[in-house]
């Protein structure tokens, strides 16, 4: 394309056009200028395949089987929290190729406009699918000509879009023929086909989901995490997420409950879930994963998971390594650095000649609160110095033994496509006789992923019968033995024979990774069914402290607990899994029930307020923050706050700036004020204020605000940048919320004092009290991590409070309804 055209475009940009998200100056660099700029590894080029004019406000691009490039515009994008909906639809599909061969697009074709808000795109089957919330759409083209044959058809609904950043995203065809992607924490949907009642629908509102072309069907793949905006699998099918805010990278296992930026989990019998496997952090955010399954570029990058990094401005890389059942994320390196601040890349691909392809967003809000650059963004190639583009292709044209001979090809890309289209012809009975026997000879390949891409291949085409897969559970191969579990649980019904061999298996196999295999078949195998394999799992001494396993098993576990209490319980006195005791007492403590805030306006009390106890004992109190002890420079800028029980402990600023200020008579109450903008104080970790989900705590304080306010500000928070944490905060629609392991949210805020008190009781619940009213009952969760305790702020996300606080206590104890009305009735 003719680059020649930014001289236009960069007269046209105003010095207010080109501020950041604080309106300092942000130098706007055309592609050559910015290729200029990028530190890169050496031996490797960088090209802008696509650009403004030609591509902008790109959402999310695909390759197709001739190695084009189908790219989204969402021109209905607004901000993270709006959008021109009310425009109607703008959004529009292109086709951008490479005629040439020289890594750059020149040629353009627009498949359609008028696409509602398009956040995700695969192609297959016939057509061309896209979120476009409320709903997953599929246009058909069946006849290839790159232009729709019809209308969009509405294939799920009740896709919602809370947060323009967080609905359905980063499509990728998984290598069982499901259609996966992601959905992030702050948007709340309920998705079902057209017409699915919506006590039917499956709620999401972080996590992984797929959708079966052929079968229609929708399933959430597993749950947590913050806003996953990048979904790969290695190769040996193993699922990695990089994620936002939160620690960015996640092994994903089916039926996984993972931890969460906010909110709780949809079950209130979690009680803990896994945790990044990332031994290292990177700043804040990450959009895109790919494996590199090519082999273009040096050995070293092989099986390493790319990502971008957006506050970085950078492509990272992460290498994985197998630990238990899961694995290690370690740092591999900073593979390309922007040095731009406009620079904001968040889906990335592998292209067909090996290259790395990465979407830029393009604009000095990284954040997305408002669009500075309406009409820029980019498509970047970076490039190994020795790769070549490849001839012209359509695999399309191919006999079904070409594509069976490509599942040996270097580059996985081509046996993605290869898998997909034989699984198209399977379903359209067009499938040459001898192609499933072609596909089982891959099953003795000498290498474990060339065997696994025959058994996909075969279960997406219908050849992968209970009979092989059965035989499989044999193989001395851990991958295929764990594979051939999953899919044998797919269909949900599993025979008592299979159920046999998987008790067996269950005692007996020595791989870990099988393990949690069945731990997540259990998962979609009647309740009564899966006492046998639990049993078996908990027994495993040497899965104790694995990432996954306790965990795995316990999902497993739960639903059974409640139905056969002496099989719970014989578990519990016999398990190698110590949580798997702790859980199963805890689930029987909580009932059969879930103990969940009722239908009723969160503003009603939960229970009726009881008379205030005479008295609220100190024997458990651990800290206890008073008004009176707060020592000020002359200008009542604090200069610590001084704990009334433990001499020499106190609550100290992280510099001169972050002081808050205290006032003798806030409304008739002394109180420290913060400024909401860097205000806090911090008490160093002590094993005192940590607490697992069978210790009981609670958290008290009064706060002042000059009127009701929402956005997560953190008020009393501990540990906030080192899980498990918890807290008290103000969640996003302006309620008290008693935060780390999944929200419990109590009542609105409101102007003036208010007393508020988080309170977990060991093994029961936890509790959001406001002015002595029980306002939020939610499960309990672990919160020992070894963060600092802040007041003010929350530690590593900027979640400052503006207003008043006074009387910071933390007991060692749940306290009664009865003492925290007492608390709240002091003056």
């Amino acid at each position: 394309m003719q680059y020649l055209r930014f001289a236009l475009l960069i007269l046209c940009v105003t010095s207010s056009d080109r501020g950041s998200a604080q309106d300092a100056p942000v130098e706007f660099l055309n592609p050559e200028q910015a290729i200029a700029k990028m530190t890169v590894q050496e031996g490797f080029n960088v090209r802008a395949f696509a650009a403004e004019p030609d591509i902008v406000q790109p959402f999310a691009f695909t390759f197709d089987d001739r190695g084009r490039v189908w790219a989204l515009e969402n021109l209905n994008y607004e901000t993270r929290g709006s959008d021109k909906y009310d425009a109607g639809p703008q959004g529009r599909i292109i086709i951008l190729e490479d005629t040439d061969g020289d890594g750059q697009a020149d040629k353009k074709t627009q498949f359609g406009d008028k696409f509602l808000f398009p956040t995700g795109i695969a192609l297959g089957f016939g057509g061309v699918w896209i979120g476009s919330p409320p709903n997953l759409l599929f246009i058909p083209d069946r006849d290839g000509d790159d232009q729709p044959d019809g209308p969009p058809e509405v294939v799920l609904e009740g896709w919602a879009r809370n947060d323009r950043h967080e609905t359905l995203n980063s499509f990728l065809w998984g290598p069982d023929g499901w259609l996966y992607g992601c959905h992030g924490v702050f948007t709340h949907s309920l998705v079902g086909v057209p017409g699915t009642p919506e006590s039917e629908r499956e709620p999401i509102n972080a996590g992984v989901w797929r959708y079966h072309p052929t079968k229609k069907k929708f399933e959430v793949f597993a749950w947590g995490t913050s806003n996953p905006w990048g979904l790969d699998f290695d190769n040996h099918g193993q699922m990695f997420v990089t994620a936002c805010v939160i620690p960015h990278l996640w092994h994903m296992i089916q039926g996984g409950r993972y931890h969460r930026q906010a909110g709780s989990h949809f079950s209130p019998y979690v009680y803990d879930d896994i945790k990044t496997v990332a031994n290292h952090r990177h700043k804040s955010a990450h959009g895109g994963a790919r494996f590199y399954l090519a082999d273009s570029f040096p050995e070293k990058y092989h099986q390493r998971l790319f990502m971008c990094n957006i506050h970085e401005h950078a492509v990272l890389t992460d290498r994985l390594k197998r630990k238990g059942s899961g694995f290690e994320g370690e740092h591999g390196d900073d593979f390309v650095l922007c040095n731009d601040e406009q620079w904001v890349g968040f889906n990335m691909e592998i292209g067909p000649e090996g290259a790395v392809y990465v979407l830029d967003w393009h604009d000095a809000d990284i954040c997305g609160n408002r669009i500075l650059h309406g009409e820029t963004g980019r498509i970047w190639r970076i490039a190994h110095d020795t790769t070549t583009a490849p001839a012209p292709f359509n695999l399309t044209k191919l006999s079904d033994a070409e594509l069976v001979d490509m599942h040996l090809h270097a580059n996985d890309w081509y046996v993605r496509q290869a898998r997909r289209l034989l699984q198209e012809r399977a379903v359209a009975g067009t499938l040459a006789a001898g192609t499933q026997t072609s596909l089982r000879q891959l099953l003795t390949h000498e290498q474990t992923p060339r065997r696994l891409r025959g058994l996909w291949t075969l279960h997406c085409t219908g050849g992968a019968d209970d009979d092989l897969l059965v035989s499989l559970l044999d193989h001395d191969d851990e991958y295929l033995r764990a594979w051939s579990i999953q899919l044998l649980a797919e269909s949900q019904d599993v025979s008592p024979q299979i159920l046999a061999k998987w008790s067996a298996m269950a005692a007996d196999d020595p791989s870990p990774l099988v393990r949690l295999y069945l731990a997540s078949a259990m998962q979609r195998v009647p309740v009564n069914e899966r006492w046998p394999v639990v049993s078996a799992l908990a027994q495993h001494e040497e899965d104790r402290d694995d990432h996954n396993l306790p965990l795995m098993v316990w999902y497993a576990l739960e639903p059974a607990v409640p139905t056969d209490l002496p099989k719970a319980l014989a578990i519990a006195k016999t398990a190698k899994l110590p949580k798997l005791a702790t859980y199963i007492a805890m689930r029987i403590a909580g009932g059969s029930k879930p103990i969940a805030q009722p239908a009723a306006s969160p503003s009603t009390p939960l229970t009726k307020k009881p008379a205030a106890a005479k008295s609220v004992s100190n024997e458990a109190l651990v800290l206890w923050f008073k008004s009176d002890a707060v020592a000020t420079d002359a200008d009542n800028t604090v200069e610590h706050w001084n704990d009334t029980l433990r001499n020499g402990r106190q609550a100290t600023p992280s510099g001169i700036e972050s002081r808050p200020k205290r006032v003798d008579d806030l409304a008739g109450r002394a109180a420290l004020m913060f400024d909401g903008k860097d205000d806090h104080l911090a008490v160093p970790h002590d094993s005192e204020l940590a607490y697992g989900p069978a210790d009981s705590f609670s958290v008290s304080a009064w706060i002042h605000l000059d009127a009701a306010t929402s956005g997560w500000k953190g008020l009393v928070t501990k540990g906030r940048d080192q899980s498990p944490w918890y807290g008290m905060w103000i969640d996003p629609n302006g309620k008290w919320a008693f935060g780390g392991g999944g929200n419990v949210v109590g009542k609105a805020t409101r102007a003036g004092w208010q007393h508020v008190c988080i309170v977990q009781t060991g093994g029961q619940d936890r509790c959001v009290y406001v002015d002595g009213d029980l306002t939020g009952r939610g499960p309990v969760a672990a919160a020992d991590g070894k963060g600092d305790l802040w007041i003010g702020g929350a530690k590593s996300t900027n979640e400052f409070f503006r207003g008043g606080i006074s009387e910071v206590r933390v007991d060692r104890r749940a306290l009664n309804h009865a003492e925290v009305v007492r608390l709240a009735e002091e003056n």
